[in-house]
């Protein structure tokens, strides 16, 4: 006898598969590894950049600070000498009246020794270039760059009315002031800080307004005299937005404002410390706040100029990472094609394998792989859908058993409070001696604890739900009196439909529960709608109706189950609407109706239903 071999196709270790595979990793690792050093590399060159733009506008805060500081001390030392108060009284009393010949001397002595005074207090370090004290009625002094005085009204100043109102405390303000511009070189040296307060009487009776100024040049000398490799544009706002001082264009000087308030309002701890990113300039702000003086530094760099030197690394590599980019999809190209096609033969198999009968089900075609462990994969499948589809039929069979166990355990629940609210209620008509109503009452009770505890049949006649829902409805009219209203309106050809037992009774008992929570009268409409291929019955209420979560969540779980065809539990402790949905779709083999919705303009509406046979 000759033996005929049949020469096998030479398969191939998966360890040979997968060798490309971990070259294209090792490649891609190098990729992460350099994109990493990127990366990192940005970020520390950022955190740098950033750390020491905050410095930078720290520092020029600290010097604007040091200013309004000295200019605060000199209008303090100025308002708390009496002396000085005195002779600045005097001083305005004159200017008030027509001088004799021996009042000129003595008004022109008190204001040479007024004078000194004020240059006393300023002091040899000059913290003010200009002191000017007013009267609230009119008259002003000035000494320093401007010693003149006049006769003109304080009343007439932009600042006066919020001098007013803080009774003494400071107020810081930046404007030009070409009077004393005259005294400096350059145009630009009109801008002055300025700084003003409510001075008082030994009585505590307002008596004028001191203001100190200074030049904003020591400011801009500070500004000037950083040497910042990123070009940042440095900006200086008032409590009010008021730009003060900037080396920017302008363009966006409200914007910068805008951004910086809407984060410090933010309540972040640590706002000053967070730049802002502008996506539309792909500018960085970076501000500081000040509590002193309430004035914020804000520096803008341009991220083009932050991220040069990484923009010149990522040139320079450019043409070495695309061209190790094209090696590594032209391997991933080969891997996949590789791999992938034995694999597609299986899941295209696979896709089609369904747990259904047997006899409906084709079984996967026998094939030949070239890669052992695949070949080996293919065929452990094959073996588990022989005992997927008997472990599946054991489990219907059980699962079957199981919903028919719960299903007995739910017609057989009572709710405790409609027994214990019916017992209530016919306490309370004894106490009237209401024997027939009792008497009613107990019938009914009777007979729908009959109905609950009669045999286990899982359908019943439509017509014996209709008499056992109104058996229950009567017995809570009882209860609410005229409160509640119910309607009927059932084709009589529906009469003999099978429905779940208690389903019907059950959506009206949920009806009511959730009415009642709106004020009265509760009516509850039962409807009957009945065709050629199917028939349906809404249940409509006129409560609140479901919430909108409330009936987002239950459609979610109905189409949840439509979708994958997986039946959750029953629950024993609660006969809700999903069991009810639950236990029509099994009961119905899924040619059911089962739909929930909102009644306008108020009331949930709950229609149960099925195809005719």
């Amino acid at each position: 006898m000759v033996s005929i071999t049949t020469k096998k196709p030479r398969n191939q270790s998966i360890m040979q598969t997968l060798f490309l595979p971990y070259t294209a990793l090792f490649i891609f690792v190098i990729l992460l590894l350099t994109f990493y050093t990127i990366a990192n590399e940005t970020t520390k060159l950022k955190t740098s950049a950033f750390s020491t733009l905050q410095n930078n506008a720290a520092i020029i805060m600290d010097n604007f600070e040091s200013v309004v500081h000295d200019l605060d001390t000199a209008s303090q030392n100025i308002i708390y000498s009496n002396l000085i108060k005195e002779k600045f009284g005097t001083y305005i009393n004159y200017q008030d009246s027509t001088l004799s010949s021996n009042e000129i001397y003595e008004s022109i002595n008190n204001t040479k020794v007024l004078y000194d005074l004020i240059i006393a207090m300023i002091g040899p370090n000059s913290p003010a270039d200009q002191t000017y004290l007013y009267s609230l009625d009119y008259g002003k002094f000035g000494v320093g760059l401007d010693n003149t005085s006049s006769k003109d009204s304080v009343l007439n100043q932009d600042w006066y009315d919020e001098v007013v109102r803080l009774k003494g405390k400071k107020y810081i303000y930046c404007e030009k002031d070409e009077t004393l511009g005259r005294y400096y070189s350059y145009p630009d040296d009109n801008n002055f800080i300025s700084l003003s307060r409510v001075f008082y009487s030994p009585l505590n009776i307002p008596q004028g307004i001191v203001e100190v100024k200074k030049s904003f040049k020591s400011v801009a000398n500070a500004v000037t005299a950083f040497q910042s490799p990123y070009e940042e544009e440095v900006y200086l706002y008032g409590p009010d937005g008021k730009t003060v001082y900037s080396t920017g264009s302008g363009k966006h000087n409200e914007l910068y404002f805008d951004l910086i308030t809407k984060q410090t309002n933010g309540a972040l701890e640590d706002a000053n410390q967070t730049p802002i990113y502008l996506k539309s300039e792909n500018k960085y702000i970076l501000f500081t706040t000040s509590d002193y003086t309430g004035f914020i530094t804000a520096l803008v760099i341009d991220n083009r100029m932050l991220m040069q030197p990484i923009y010149q690394y990522i040139s320079a590599n450019l043409i070495l990472l695309l061209f190790v980019m094209v090696i590594t999809v032209f391997i991933s190209y080969l891997i996949s094609k590789r791999i992938a096609t034995p694999l597609s033969k299986i899941s295209n198999q696979a896709r089609a394998f369904q747990l259904t009968s047997a006899d409906t089900e084709p079984a996967f075609e026998e094939m030949e792989l070239k890669i052992t462990e695949v070949n080996t994969l293919y065929q452990t499948l094959l073996k588990m859908q022989k005992k997927a589809r008997a472990s599946m039929e054991r489990e219907l069979q059980l699962q079957s058993s199981d919903m028919q166990s719960k299903m007995l355990a739910l017609q057989a629940q009572m709710n405790p409070h409609f027994l214990y609210n019916s017992l209530a209620t016919i306490q309370a008509m004894a106490d009237e001696n209401m024997n027939q109503e009792i008497i009613m009452m107990c019938q009914t009770i009777s007979r729908i604890f009959r109905y609950i505890s009669s045999d286990s049949e899982q359908l019943v006649s439509l017509k014996d739900e209709l008499s056992h829902t109104q058996d229950y409805l009567e017995c809570m009219k009882v209860r609410y009196h005229d409160s509640l209203q119910f309607e009927f309106d059932i084709p009589e050809g529906m009469h003999e439909v099978r429905i779940p037992k208690l389903c019907l009774q059950l959506i009206v008992e949920n009806a009511i529960k959730y009415s009642t929570k709106s004020s009265p009268p509760w009516n509850v409409k039962i409807l009957g709608v009945l065709t050629n291929t199917y028939w349906e019955i809404q249940i409509r209420d006129n409560g609140p109706g479901f919430t909108k979560d409330d009936l987002e969540h239950l459609q979610e779980k109905i189409s949840h189950i439509e979708k994958n065809g997986v039946l959750p539990n029953l629950e024993i402790d609660g006969m809700g609407l999903m069991n009810i949905y639950i236990r029509f779709k099994i009961l119905y083999q899924g040619k059911h109706i089962f739909r929930l919705s909102n009644h306008v303009p108020h009331g949930a509406i709950v229609v149960i239903g099925g195809m005719m046979p």
